[in-house]
């Protein structure tokens, strides 16, 4: 069985988060809405905050570091879809490896 480090991907997380002067739990809050397809302002209203922050945090996305970008999302594209239900689908896929 293969596991995932929720700790560690919750770090990594943070640490890019700071980098860039965000708030590491709305940064992650948003990037899964925008993965769900809700615009700014669905995301908004969504998470109760203004539309501005959502812009801010959206504009920090583009304008981030490629490989911190693609570390965040892959990051976040596991925990979204949830460490088990990945770590089935990776077992599915590689096999158990016994």
């Amino acid at each position: 069985m293969v596991f995932i480090d929720e700790d560690k991907a919750n770090y990594e997380i943070i640490n890019i988060a700071r980098k860039y002067d965000l708030n590491p739990v709305l940064l992650r809050a948003i990037v899964l809405q925008r993965n769900r397809g809700l615009n700014n302002a669905q995301i908004a209203q969504h998470l109760g905050i203004h539309r501005n922050t959502v812009n801010k945090y959206v504009t920090a996305l583009e304008e981030m570091n490629k490989d911190d970008l693609l570390k965040l999302l892959a990051i976040i594209a596991i925990i979204g879809a949830g460490a088990v239900l990945f770590a089935q689908i990776l077992e599915t896929i590689f096999g158990g490896g016994e």
